[in-house]
């Protein structure tokens, strides 16, 4: 379970994954081969059920950006505007105030969309290192940012997405 809780970020979450993999596993017992290790089988499965989790955390904050983007919610209102830009810059502001190099990563990953791989390679760092600086860079900004909602849905409409996890 404390692999889940590291990689969703949410107790709930994290326990019912745990607890899925386990009764899986119950269940295929007797059709499991017999050089199967339970800890390996256990392992790949909650990996996997971790994988399919942020999709789906992908998937609901999508279908929450389509929602953002109906016409209901661009109307001509002022305070509403004023909201989005105020939130906006303090989303910069807290980018602006990572490490110089998460930010240089995290921008890179980020705003112009390249993969890890052009990350490391257009700075010259290894794979690894680029993604701890993004796993760095989402921590800070998540405990800076909280669970605000509608700065979440602001990130997906500026195309910065920090993630499903945040």
């Amino acid at each position: 379970m404390n692999i889940a809780y590291k990689k969703t970020g949410n107790t709930a979450a994290a326990e019912e994954l745990a607890q899925d993999v386990f009764l899986s596993f119950h269940r295929q017992m007797p059709t499991l081969r017999e050089d199967t290790i339970p800890e390996n089988y256990l392992f790949i499965a909650l990996k996997n059920r971790i994988l399919n989790y942020h999709r789906q955390q992908l998937l609901q904050l999508r279908k929450d950006q389509a929602l953002w983007k109906a016409p209901f919610f661009h109307t001509p209102e002022v305070n509403l505007q004023l909201e989005m830009k105020e939130l906006h810059t303090y989303l910069k502001a807290r980018i602006e105030e990572l490490p110089p190099q998460c930010r240089t990563v995290f921008l890179l990953s980020r705003e112009a969309q390249l993969s890890n791989k052009e990350v490391a390679e257009k700075l010259n760092i290894s794979v690894n290192t680029v993604e701890q600086h993004m796993r760095k860079a989402l921590r800070i900004l998540r405990a800076s940012l909280g669970n605000d909602v509608t700065l979440l849905l602001l990130l997906a409409a500026d195309g910065l997405y920090l993630s499903a996890t945040l």
